[in-house]
């Protein structure tokens, strides 16, 4: 599949892979919006990474109880020896923590590794970014940590660790935006489909789009799976700012602000929670 408008984003990465590949290790935090394609994206890049890089993946789960270490223990198990001895023994954190740093300066190639929604991360994997983040630079290694930007509000620990890391050498920081009316153009070239509907009814969003497209309809109905997806994300703000938008979803847009806590009977907070969680959009004052 074509990969649509990320020709900048694939040569800033492979950039950070000839840096990494001297020595200079970095983090790369790649961010954007749920379905906005990091992990097509991270996919793409370990294709063309292969054969010059060794590519390790791990992933945080959306899991009630998230595996402590979830990314680690995923990366260990595709690399064996000491990282996954002590994993498997439960030894003292910083023994795990400096065997995955020298598990990433192992060999001869430099390693690339990844690590799949951070935003969902335990607090163990947390302290591992953090530890890493701080001694990757003289390792021979590109680190990739994918997350949701709409999901890590102000007040989320990964914001604080990206607090901790601001101005540690190492990091580099890559944004993806949804697709332009252009690109979604090309992505519905032949499909029957007014493009420029199509990208006002998803916001460019490719995921959106692509599901959209593969139903056939931008009119007569949401997707399942974007439904789902949507819902899911929805599911997970506090109860008041549900409240909020669900009181949002029958008002209709725009929404004055002060509108909106009258009749969800909500505090700021609550509408803010929403605006982080990328339920609602802040356009002016509305």
């Amino acid at each position: 599949m074509e990969l649509l408008e990320r020709d900048r984003q694939l040569e800033a990465l492979d950039g950070w892979l000839r840096e990494a590949a001297t020595g200079q290790g970095r983090v790369a935090l790649v961010g954007g919006e749920a379905g906005v394609g990091k992990t097509a994206l991270v996919g793409r890049f370990r294709e063309v990474a292969r054969g010059r890089a060794r590519v390790l993946v791990g992933a945080c789960d959306a899991l009630s109880t998230p595996r402590p270490l979830g990314p680690l223990l995923d990366i260990a198990a595709s690399t064996g020896g000491e990282l996954d001895r002590l994993m498997s023994q439960d030894a003292p954190r910083d023994r795990i923590f400096r065997a995955a740093l020298a598990e990433l300066g192992a060999g001869l190639t430099p390693t690339v590794a990844v690590i799949e929604d951070a935003h969902w991360a335990d607090e163990a994997t947390l302290d591992l970014l953090r530890f890493l983040g701080r001694r990757l630079e003289a390792v021979r290694a590109l680190l990739i940590v994918t997350y949701r930007d709409d999901e890590v509000g102000p007040r989320h620990p990964l914001r604080l660790l990206f607090g901790d890391l601001a101005t540690t050498a190492s990091i580099r920081r890559l944004g993806l935006a949804p697709l332009s009316e252009a690109g979604i153009r090309t992505l519905a070239l032949g499909s029957g489909l007014d493009p420029i509907l199509l990208h006002r009814l998803t916001g460019g969003n490719p995921f959106f789009a692509t599901e959209a497209l593969a139903d056939k309809t931008v009119a007569s109905g949401i997707p399942a799976t974007v439904a789902d997806a949507v819902l899911a994300r929805a599911s997970r703000l506090p109860p008041p700012a549900r409240e909020a938008l669900d009181a949002a979803a029958v008002i209709g847009s725009p929404i004055a602000p002060d509108l909106l806590a009258t009749v969800a009977g909500a505090a700021a907070e609550a509408i803010e929670a929403c605006v982080a969680g990328g339920m609602l959009v802040a356009a002016g004052r509305a």
